[in-house]
């Protein structure tokens, strides 16, 4: 029997259903978090942003979450500027209304993000509003044209940087997930998107090439542990996967 995953599928995913209820749309965001911090989701984020906050002066950095979900990576954001006492001013933007206040009702103790509710592929900022612009885990959703809208998108809105991260499609991952709901006991919604979601992504080599004709030049595709890619669009950074 031939794995699953050697091309990409685009199935829908319950949790953007209108009708999926708050409850399960809570429990869905618990569980992706609980992927993110345990299977390199955030980490895959966050070894990049760090040295930005690192290197940070006295003015804040502006960083736009698009696509943000529950919020979890705003606030290990947050989080780690906190520790290396950097400033940084988080933006959470996202299409689903009850994504977002559940986002909000999470983040009471973290007056530095704001949640807006919007498109990532329209959304109500000015260009360069932003110093940093992430993709975290998003752009798996989308077709291909609009993966491509949506890095030309997430560059224009940033002064230069893009850091989008996102799983890998691989035979591997798919049934590494199914393990882990298995085991983790997820939300029935959590187990059958988390599967979902794996055959929808895309490869490093295709996120290259998406990169390439949105006209993020140069730009570098970083691979991580348990699937996980990180495309980074950085002003002055040497290209090549």
């Amino acid at each position: 029997m031939e794995l699953p995953c050697r091309q990409r599928v685009d199935a829908g995913e319950y949790i953007d259903r209108p009708d999926t209820s708050l409850d399960d749309i809570r429990d869905t965001l618990r569980d992706q978090a609980v992927v993110n911090r345990l299977l390199g989701g955030a980490d895959a984020t966050l070894s990049h942003v760090l040295p930005l906050l690192r290197s940070s002066g006295s003015d804040p950095i502006r960083i736009l979450d698009a696509a943000c979900g529950g919020g979890d990576l705003s606030r290990r954001i947050v989080d780690e500027a906190r520790r290396l006492e950097s400033r940084v001013e988080v933006t959470g933007l996202d299409l689903n209304v009850k994504v977002i206040e559940c986002a909000r009702q999470a983040s009471d103790n973290y007056p530095e993000i704001s949640f807006v509710h919007g498109d990532a592929l329209r959304p109500p900022f000015e260009p360069g509003e932003f110093d940093v612009v992430i993709l975290a885990t998003f752009l798996h959703h989308l077709p291909p044209n609009e993966v491509i809208a949506a890095l030309r998108v997430a560059r224009d809105l940033s002064r230069g940087i893009v850091i989008a991260a996102d799983l890998v499609r691989s035979p591997w991952a798919y049934l590494g997930i199914h393990l882990v709901a298995k085991l983790a006991r997820f939300n029935p919604i959590s187990a059958h998107d988390g599967a979902v979601s794996v055959r929808r992504a895309y490869t490093p080599t295709e996120l290259a090439s998406f990169a390439h004709q949105a006209g993020l030049e140069p730009s570098r595709v970083y691979r991580h542990r348990f699937y996980r890619m990180t495309l980074v669009y950085q002003e002055g950074l040497a290209g090549g996967e």
